[in-house]
């Protein structure tokens, strides 16, 4: 019997993680036993009525496995990696429910996050790629970051690149895409960490809260399915402690973590909670 715990990686934690997935839970099938397939491990053991340790032993095993009794572990064979369809095609087999009983939060109010983060929208553009929003203020830091200095070449790329936030920049929508590019021709991973990604717009930079190494693997992420969307969100909250005020739903502290201090010119905690109560009143009349 073979006993998989936080830390242990290999083809045996992605056939764990591809089970806990098609038993409904957000992780990803990458063969490393993190935050993620831990807390969707302690969630099924509690729905077992098993002691919530994130250890997975034989009892846990069995409930993987619908309580069969001698249900065993994985084989050695290595789960297939997952299919990185177009975004357009891919299914979203993750709800907001899943993602809400991971963060142990209301459903009503992961569904308010997205709808002010995406506008409403699925995450994507008509074209099937992701909705991003590129920031020349993050790319002068990034870029320094890097050892290159912004100050040579603001000229040529003054659109993209500047060193205080600037909204007069914004093209919006598949236009946004251009920038990106012209960015990239600069320094493609600083662009990269540059841009806001996908249904809840999670910058680039962040790609390690968000459960990957590299901002490539990120952003191919977030291309391939909306399930990724979701799973990275909750892999964010939960890295960063913004799942709190997101649970206690304090509106303007949660605003005031994942906008920055600028929520309030935006009002995001008056958008945040309007959406909440709308969904909320939705939910409950199901």
């Amino acid at each position: 019997m073979y006993i998989l715990r936080k830390g242990c990686q290999g083809s045996r934690v992605a056939e764990l993680q591809e089970m806990l997935k098609n038993r409904g839970y957000p992780v990803l099938p990458d063969g490393v036993f993190g935050q993620q397939t831990y807390i969707a491990v302690c969630r099924l053991q509690e729905k077992a009525g098993l002691p919530a340790d994130g250890v997975v032993g034989k009892d846990t095993w069995n409930a993987i496995n619908g309580g069969r009794p001698g249900a065993t572990a994985p084989t050695e064979q290595k789960a297939a990696p997952p299919t990185a369809q177009p975004a357009a095609t891919a299914p979203q087999r993750l709800s907001y429910t899943d993602t809400a009983r991971m963060l142990d939060a209301e459903e009503a109010a992961v569904r308010a996050v997205c709808e002010v983060e995406s506008g409403g929208r699925s995450g994507f553009l008509k074209d099937g790629r992701p909705i991003i929003l590129f920031e020349g203020h993050i790319f002068w830091r990034e870029l320094k970051k890097r050892g290159v200095d912004p100050e040579r070449h603001k000229g040529v790329y003054r659109d993209v690149l500047f060193p205080t936030w600037d909204k007069t920049s914004y093209k919006g929508g598949m236009a946004e895409y251009e920038r990106l590019s012209k960015a990239a021709s600069l320094n493609e991973e600083a662009a990269l960490c540059s841009a806001s990604w996908g249904m809840f717009q999670i910058m680039g930079f962040n790609h390690k809260l968000c459960g990957f190494d590299t901002v490539q693997d990120y952003v191919e992420a977030i291309r391939a399915s909306p399930d990724n969307h979701l799973i990275s969100f909750a892999h964010f909250l939960k890295n960063t402690g913004i799942d709190k005020p997101l649970k206690s739903l304090s509106w303007a502290a949660f605003a005031e973590r994942y906008n920055g201090p600028g929520y309030k010119q935006n009002q995001y905690d008056v958008k945040l909670q309007n959406a909440y109560l709308k969904y909320k009143k939705q939910l409950n009349n199901v």
